[in-house]
């Protein structure tokens, strides 16, 4: 096997592994964070591989939210048991050292979101929500008047959203202490 041949056969080796080893759905934007941050393949490198990979049936994709997500298939299953030596030791120690931190931010990245969008010329439509396994636990729709309140509000939510969203359900609820006496 020729380098350029054998470095193409590692980088997809390295993804099956890694998508084994995170257990959970991974978006194409989390598999480049990570393999860049990492230094383990450039981003042309790694968007052939994924192209390649979903062609030859190694991974399953799945559209969500308008963004694809990666499983590893039965195929690349299959496919990782025979070559996981190409992918180096070291490599392989530092992901399995690091996979329980790196699921936990995937998963807080996957279940909270917050994005805008223009709706006119004078309006923004911003769109907060929490997911648990990719279900809404809440979604909520705001029109505000500038993109600086939408940013602001896209940004805080990401912050903010796990205090939130106690509160919002506890006001819902009625069981927040300003509500139960002026009940209508």
């Amino acid at each position: 096997m020729d380098l350029e041949n054998r470095e193409k056969a590692e980088n997809k080796v390295l993804l099956l592994y890694f998508m084994q080893k995170v257990r959970i759905p991974v978006s194409n934007m989390q598999l480049t964070k990570i393999m860049l941050e990492n230094r383990y393949m450039n981003y042309f490198l790694l968007q052939q591989s994924i192209h390649e990979m979903q062609q030859d049936k190694l991974i399953i994709s799945e559209t969500k939210d308008d963004l694809d997500y990666y499983t590893l298939s039965d195929e690349g299953q299959k496919m990782l048991e025979m070559f996981v030596n190409l992918v180096p030791l070291g490599i392989r120690s530092r992901l399995d050292h690091n996979i329980d931190a790196i699921r936990s931010v995937m998963r807080l990245e996957t279940s909270v979101v917050a994005e805008y969008t223009l709706e006119n010329e004078t309006e923004y439509e911003v769109k907060c929500r929490i997911l648990e396994d990719f279900n809404p636990l809440i979604d909520i729709r705001l029109s505000v008047g500038s993109r600086d309140d939408a940013r602001s509000i896209c940004k805080n939510w990401k912050t903010h959203a796990k205090e939130i969203y106690p509160e919002v359900i506890a006001v819902l609820l009625g069981k927040d202490k300003e509500n139960q006496s002026d009940c209508f």
